[in-house]
């Protein structure tokens, strides 16, 4: 009789990979692959409906909330049991990591994920083991406000403890300001900004970047950990933030040369250890500054499009290789570039507005063979502001320099002609 492969636990329903997606690469480390979708935030028809095209002898499951994804998981790993548990979502790592625990599964503790999702505990665990960060304080009422600006000054950064995708990051210049935005946090209704009782403010960091450089001052590192062992597989460049704090994209490989590099990636390592992360993705975000890296904040997961960018430079199955760390099995060796892969993200302009006119996603990926990805958030006629989603678009294109990717990255962005007019007339409209 055959040995049957090994069962895996995937969670899905918000953020990070799509279901469809996230169950491909799944199915890659495994063909036996079960699929509990939590649709507290939208229907699982179509991840049901992907599920269902290859079932390969498991589950498929819904859960009304995160805790009943713990609950279903213990249930079915007492009739089939699970070998391993995996996310590819900020949201979903909480469940994950408690399932991991009570099964006695490879991944990272329940503390440790608590840790890597609260910047507020981050921080805290930084200053206990000497990681460069930003000084900062921790806001849990109107009474620590006049506290946080006599420790941290103003300007500074706003933020959430808890919070995804820059949502509800904001510069605050007066004490005004920052009670203002106190309050507009409070009152946050977006899965993006989870519900925690602390915000951060933090002194701020010059991260914008300056022209001509399409560059950012500050870099990820994409790492894959295995039983504590941490594989820094690549360092990635942002580019150059226009709108705030509204991410604009990513470049694979980096610019940096190599002792900043390293000086980077050990930084990254430290605060990696300081959290006390050992199994699955961890995508950390580093100023680059003139008097060394200072870490910005450590995700639990992979770097939003970092999966797709690592097989375009070089040909790394990211979420594969997340995927069977979680089963317990060794990664494969750290992937090397070969082309370049430039992400970019076309940002909601501050503001309300109406899309009035777009190209389709047939005429762009016609014109520009070199389009690997292109993702259209909104359909002429709907509104677009950043409290639901911060981008327009999102695409990849692959070159075989950086220059090339640049230039075309540029082009498709001029021939996508995204023309936006204001629902509020006193703001102008923009093409």
């Amino acid at each position: 009789m055959s040995e049957q492969p090994l069962h895996l636990l995937l969670i899905a329903g918000v953020g990070g990979l799509s279901a469809a997606d996230a169950l491909a690469a799944a199915r890659r480390a495994t063909p036996r692959v079960s699929l509990v979708f939590v649709a507290a935030w939208s229907p699982p028809d179509a991840a049901r409906e992907a599920w269902e095209r290859a079932p390969g002898g498991g589950a498929f499951l819904v859960a009304d909330g995160l805790d009943g994804v713990v609950d279903a998981a213990v249930a079915l790993h007492g009739r089939v049991p699970l070998h391993g548990v995996v996310t590819y979502s900020e949201l979903l790592l909480r469940p994950q990591a408690e399932i991991a625990d009570r099964l006695g599964l490879p991944g990272n503790s329940p503390r440790a994920v608590a840790v890597a999702q609260s910047k507020a505990r981050q921080r805290a665990a930084f200053a206990a083991h000497a990681v460069p960060s930003p000084r900062s304080a921790v806001i849990r009422g109107d009474g620590d406000l006049a506290a946080a600006v006599s420790a941290v000054g103003l300007p500074a950064v706003f933020k959430p403890s808890l919070g995804a995708g820059s949502q509800g990051v904001h510069l605050v210049s007066t004490a005004g300001e920052l009670a203002d935005a106190f309050r507009r946090g409070l009152g946050a209704d977006t899965p993006f900004i989870q519900r925690d009782d602390a915000f951060l403010l933090e002194e701020p960091m010059r991260l914008e970047g300056t022209a001509p450089s399409p560059y950012a001052d500050y870099v990820s590192v994409e790492s894959l950990l295995f039983h504590g062992a941490a594989q820094h597989l690549a360092v990635s460049d942002r580019l150059r933030l226009r709108h705030g704090y509204v991410e604009e994209g990513l470049v694979l490989p980096s610019r940096l040369d190599e002792p900043t590099a390293r000086r980077v990636v050990d930084c990254a390592d430290q605060a990696i250890k300081a959290i006390g992360l050992t199994h699955g993705a961890v995508h950390t975000e580093i100023a680059v500054l003139p008097d060394g890296p200072r870490v910005i904040e450590v995700n639990a997961r992979a770097g939003g499009p970092l999966p797709n960018l690592l097989r375009e430079a070089a040909g790394y199955d990211f979420a594969r290789e997340i995927a069977r760390t979680a089963l317990g099995l060794r990664p494969a060796p750290r992937p090397r570039t070969t082309s370049v892969a430039w992400f970019r993200f076309v940002p909601i302009p501050a503001g309300e507005w109406r899309v009035v006119s777009q190209r389709t996603v047939e005429e762009v990926r016609a014109a520009f063979p070199r389009l690997v990805r292109l993702g259209l958030r909104f359909r002429p006629g709907q509104q677009a502001r950043r409290d639901t989603t911060q981008h327009l678009a999102a695409f990849t294109v692959v070159a075989d320099s950086t220059d090339e990717a640049r230039r075309t990255a540029e082009a498709v962005e001029r021939y996508l002609d995204i023309r936006l007019e204001p629902v509020d007339e006193r703001q102008g409209a923009l093409r």
